[in-house]
């Protein structure tokens, strides 16, 4: 069963304290960020020609004298009047007027990520090592122990998400350009509140936006915890508080592990084959509390993973550091179906 632990609000803040701004969301389009979007081109579609011209031109190292002459004569069939190439250009042609803005950008997403079976943690997903903070140096820490160096980079970093995330609602962000030509802003949509949904054959991606959850996961000791970070009336939790919520949920689920069995590492699945982890999250969705997990876990703004089993002498290895990003520990300490998860080790190393 999928472990679920709910916690308090943020708590109201002290007679002068520090709070984060409230929220602000808009769908208006604006110059600074998506006011472009209608400006710009389509994708062209080559010629069928074009196409097949390329598509010889990189079978010409690869193939000998002899093979060469039988792929031309095969192109040239295909792309003649009465081959399928032509048959295939057309409907090419017939769906570029259906798509939103890009012929190419369903087949590539469903192609390319949404229907691969393999696990996502080694094919799709990737890992970064972030610069080492000047303010508080790596450092070891005791194996299976959460540091304070580890909770205040978290907090930090989780308030510079939030700050991303808030401009992004916002339309606060100044459009993209290259060479004086706009760029395309849409993929910042994507990078909060969104997961991947596994699912039989093809996996779905849900997200919403502007993103409005008021939560972010934290994944501590193999345990999904739902982490408020906004309180009422969208009011954002302050640095202080952040650092106080994760504390407050490193010491709910150390109490509750020394009380009960680890639970199952249900997170684990989703660093599996995808048809797997589709059937196996079917199965858990059938029961009320795990729906509730589960949709905590979809809807969550992003994920912060508390990493603590890292050897104290491979606090300063870079290499080891990545490998532990990487896949946490075989992946029961990360959810993989998230877009953005932050990884901070107990070394205070950041990824």
């Amino acid at each position: 069963m999928l472990r679920y632990l709910a916690f308090r609000p943020v708590p109201a803040a002290r007679a002068g304290a520090r709070v984060g701004a409230a929220r602000r969301h808009s769908t208006e389009s604006r110059a600074s960020t998506f006011g472009n979007q209608e400006r710009l081109p389509r994708l062209p579609i080559p010629t069928l020609e074009a196409t097949a011209a390329r598509y010889l031109k990189s079978l010409r190292p690869l193939l000998s004298g002899a093979e060469y002459a039988q792929s031309e004569r095969a192109v040239a069939s295909f792309i003649g009047s009465d081959g399928l190439g032509p048959v295939l250009q057309q409907r090419l042609h017939e769906a570029d007027k259906q798509a939103a803005a890009s012929w190419l950008e369903d087949i590539w997403l469903n192609k390319a990520y949404l229907e691969w079976r393999e696990p996502n943690f080694i094919n799709a997903n990737w890992a970064a090592l972030l610069a080492d903070s000047a303010d508080a140096p790596v450092a070891a820490a005791p194996r299976g122990q959460t540091s304070g160096a580890q909770l205040a980079r978290a907090a930090r970093m989780t308030a510079l998400l939030l700050d991303a995330s808030d401009a992004i609602n916002a339309q606060a962000l100044a459009a993209d350009t290259q060479r004086g030509a706009a760029l395309c802003m849409n993929q910042f949509k994507w990078q909060f509140g969104t997961t991947r949904i596994a699912r039989a054959q093809r996996d779905e991606l849900v997200h919403q936006w502007p993103a409005t959850a008021r939560h972010i996961l934290v994944m501590y000791r193999d345990c999904a915890v739902k982490v408020p970070v906004y309180g009422g009336g969208g009011r954002r939790a302050s640095l202080a508080q952040l650092a106080a919520q994760l504390d407050l949920a490193v010491r709910r689920v150390d109490e509750r592990l020394a009380q009960e069995p680890a639970p199952a590492p249900v997170a684990r699945l989703t660093a599996g084959n995808r048809d797997n982890w589709a059937q196996a999250r079917e199965l858990l969705a059938q029961d009320a509390a795990n729906r509730e997990a589960l949709a905590t876990a979809d809807t969550a703004l992003f994920g912060v993973c508390l990493d603590v089993d890292l050897d104290p002498r491979d606090a300063h290895d870079a290499e080891r550091s990545l490998a532990e990003f990487t896949h946490g520990g075989g992946g029961a300490n990360r959810w993989f179906d998230k877009a953005v998860q932050l990884v901070v080790l107990n070394s205070g190393r950041l990824g």
